[in-house]
């Protein structure tokens, strides 16, 4: 129990380290007006997209299945989402960053539940467990940054809205730590998680890549299908 305490606590380390990782590529900088910075929210978009199609809907069918729920239970609370983030995003203004910023807290904070649940099983599985979300977290961590970029968060905004979701990981680890039933990563989180998801990419970033030239749009094609591989390939390890 204590090696798997030390386990545990080692991974919650690396998946708070993952989150402080863009700040080593944007240190402090406003990047936002940059020419190129489009070329990361289309890497964003690939991230995104990629993250809801194949991670998160593949997991809440199969938990879906296995809790026996209603066939199509996933998909209306996904729906549910994307209505839901626009009435607030029409009510309160824009706070597609907002939106950013839980959707990350929700998804860290099921991650370390996930290692925490892995290490009860055994040491092995919880670092395969643990490696297989860093591969995922690495690549989503830099685009959240550009993403808070462009809906207005400054440098020092974007760096607290890091912090904060880190700390949800490791919040996470610790009622893993806790409790007995891996289900808390439950069939409703998840959708409206991949709702958040799905209306900022569709509503915020894709418009923002819009009437390009040819060449840049190709490329921000290339790029956003690279952010799709990536996630693609996190998925299947």
């Amino acid at each position: 129990a204590v090696v798997s305490t030390q386990s545990t606590g080692s991974a919650s380390s690396l998946l708070f380290g993952a989150g402080l990782l863009p700040l080593l590529f944007y240190k402090g900088k406003q990047h936002s007006s940059h020419p190129n910075f489009q070329y990361v929210l289309s890497f964003a978009v690939g991230i995104l997209l990629g993250d809801v199609f194949i991670h998160l809907l593949p997991e809440v069918w199969q938990l879906e299945s296995i809790k026996g729920h209603q066939e199509g239970t996933a998909n209306g609370h996904v729906l549910f989402g994307i209505v839901l983030f626009f009435i607030l995003d029409r009510m309160l203004g824009e706070v597609v960053g907002y939106l950013t910023v839980l959707a990350n807290t929700i998804d860290n904070f099921l991650h370390g539940l996930a290692i925490a649940m892995a290490f009860k099983v055994s040491r092995n599985t919880g670092w395969l467990t643990t490696a297989g979300i860093l591969l995922h977290e690495l690549p989503h961590e830099i685009t959240d940054y550009a993403v808070l970029a462009q809906s207005g968060f400054t440098p020092h905004e974007a760096m607290l809205a890091q912090l904060w979701t880190c700390g949800a990981g490791m919040l996470g680890t610790i009622v893993g730590g806790l409790v007995e039933n891996s289900f808390c990563c439950n069939a409703v989180v998840l959708p409206l998680t991949a709702g958040i998801f799905l209306y900022v990419s569709l509503t915020s970033l894709i418009p923002s890549l819009l009437h390009r030239p040819l060449t840049q749009t190709l490329l921000q094609l290339i790029i956003m299908t690279l952010g799709i591989a990536l996630t693609y390939c996190a998925a299947s390890h």
